[in-house]
């Protein structure tokens, strides 16, 4: 499977590609045509991407509940590294909001 960066250079490969093919029409009815395909394809590509964060960082807060009950009965070292990887990953993600937020404060 194509990372998702690789998967959307291809898809704009085939999407110029596909208009280079069509002769029948000017450079700028092409270029035109191009440009408002691909902000499309843009915008929902970003749409999809905010979602699948969005999912992320909703799953890991319960994933965490549910490792920290199951500590509370039996202790396992592997579920501790568990909920210590789960809590990292929260703290860097909640970071790198906060840094985008004071970066779009400041500019």
């Amino acid at each position: 499977m194509l990372l998702y960066d690789e998967w959307i250079t291809e898809d704009i490969r085939k999407e110029i590609k596909k208009f280079l093919e069509n002769k029948d029409t000017s450079y700028q009815n092409l270029w035109d045509t191009v440009k408002a395909v691909l902000r499309g394809r843009f915008i929902s590509w970003g749409a999809l991407h905010k979602k699948s964060r969005n999912q992320q960082i909703n799953d890991l807060p319960l994933q965490l509940k549910a490792l920290e009950k199951e500590e509370q009965t039996s202790t396992k070292s592997s579920r501790r590294q568990e909920i210590v990887k789960i809590r990292a990953e929260i703290n860097e993600i909640e970071t790198k909001e906060t840094i985008g937020k004071i970066n779009k404060i400041n500019s």
